[in-house]
This record gives structure tokens, C-alpha cells and sequence, in this order.
């Protein structure tokens, strides 16, 4: 039996209206996408915020817009890179191309994502960041929770002229405040004394390898 025109455009209406709203869906999840992906990190930097007002500040891995933008605001000089990713890596790469385009020093360390490694690169980090002739500085890592929160409370532990249980209470605090997870609690109480010894007599923490502190290389080229 033949099916009435009525039915069959009141069908293919229906299916030009559903092919429409999906098309509409589509676009405005492509449209978010690219709001999260890439205008949201320039208008929403990563956990930035000031540590020290005017010279030392801190955050996670900020776009090169972003990164552009703090360093016109702040004036920095100086960045210290707890370690984005390895040597080589693409993000590595645009991290180090966009710190020489705005005629920044950065340094890389290369400390493990859950904020352990080894206690000499956070003791060199916090002595390069309390330098005033590196400031204004930026120290920062991937997420800007973990090992920026770690090297933060030693910092703040260096800087306290007689730093008590309150001062690290205090500083524990702060970066349960980023996210911190209790494994950067456990390693801030477990690296304090050996780090703070460090910072005043200058030596190396025993039974870790020596940081290596140099200003990081020119990329290769790639990606």
C-alpha cells in the first residue's frame, strides 16, 4: 500500500530536523573543545600565583600565551622548570623556543611527578629562585600541584629565619591548598632538614647525585 505524502515529509522532516540537532551538538562540542584546548589556558593560567609579591611566582604549564602574558606583567627573568616532560619531548621543546623568544633564563630540572626525586635538584631550584638577580622568577611543573608544591614549602622553609612545627604546618597547609597530594606532605617532611642544611653551607646533600644547573639548550629542531 502506497505510503500518504504526508506521512512519508512528515518523516523526512523529522530526520532533517535530528540530522540538524546533531550537527548542532557537533558544533558546539568542537566549539568547547577549543575554548578548553586552547583559549582557556591563555585566559586561566594553571595554579599561577604570586609567592613572593614582585619576585618569585609559581604555576603549572602555561601556554605560551599565558606564559607570554605573566612575563610582559611581572617582568620575569627566570624560569625554573621542575620537569614537564623529558629532554627532547615536544612540550619540552616549545617550553625552552618560547622561554628564548621572550628573552627568558630557564633552568630544567628533572624531579618525579609525585614530588620525589632527588633533594639536591630542589635545594639548587630554591637557590637559584631566592637569587635576587634571577628575579623575578616563575617556578612551575606540569599540573603546578605536586613538585611545585614541594619545592614552595621548602622555599618558605629556607626563607623563615627559625622555622618551628607551626612554619611547616603552615606551609603543608599552602599546598593542600594546590592539590597537593599526602605523598608531597611526606616528602616535604622527609627532605626539609637535609635541604635547609644545604642551603646554608652550600654543600651537596650526600648520597644524591649533584644537581646539574645550567641554563637549559637550544631545542633541536622539531616539533
Amino acid at each position: 500500500m502506497p505510503v500518504p505524502s504526508s506521512i512519508s515529509a512528515r518523516d523526512s522532516s523529522a530526520r532533517g530536523s535530528l540530522a540538524n540537532a546533531l550537527l548542532f551538538l557537533l558544533f558546539f562540542a568542537g566549539l568547547a573543545l577549543f575554548y578548553a584546548k586552547v583559549i582557556h589556558p591563555d585566559l586561566a593560567p594553571k595554579r599561577l600565583a604570586e609567592v613572593v609579591p614582585g619576585a618569585i611566582y609559581r604555576s603549572g604549564e602555561l601556554s605560551p600565551g599565558a606564559l607570554a602574558d605573566l612575563a610582559h606583567k611581572a617582568h620575569l627573568k627566570t624560569i625554573i622548570d621542575l620537569g614537564i616532560a623529558p629532554d627532547g619531548d615536544p612540550r619540552d621543546r616549545r617550553q625552552q623556543r618560547t622561554a628564548q623568544a621572550l628573552g627568558l633564563t630557564r633552568y630544567k630540572f628533572n624531579l618525579v611527578g609525585d614530588s620525589t626525586g632527588n633533594p639536591n635538584e630542589y635545594a639548587a631550584a630554591i637557590r637559584l629562585a631566592l637569587d635576587p638577580k634571577n628575579q623575578p622568577v616563575l617556578i612551575h611543573c606540569a599540573t603546578g600541584s605536586q613538585r611545585t608544591s614541594c619545592a614552595i614549602a621548602l622555599l618558605r622553609l629556607a626563607a623563615s629565619p627559625s622555622p618551628t612545627d607551626e612554619t611547616l604546618t603552615r606551609v603543608i597547609t599552602e599546598a593542600r591548598g594546590f592539590d597537593a597530594k599526602d605523598k608531597v606532605e611526606e616528602v616535604i617532611r622527609a627532605f626539609a632538614p637535609a635541604v635547609l642544611k644545604s642551603l646554608e653551607t652550600g654543600d651537596p646533600i650526600p648520597g644524591f647525585p649533584p644537581a646539574r644547573v645550567e641554563p637549559a639548550a637550544t631545542p633541536p629542531t622539531g616539533p
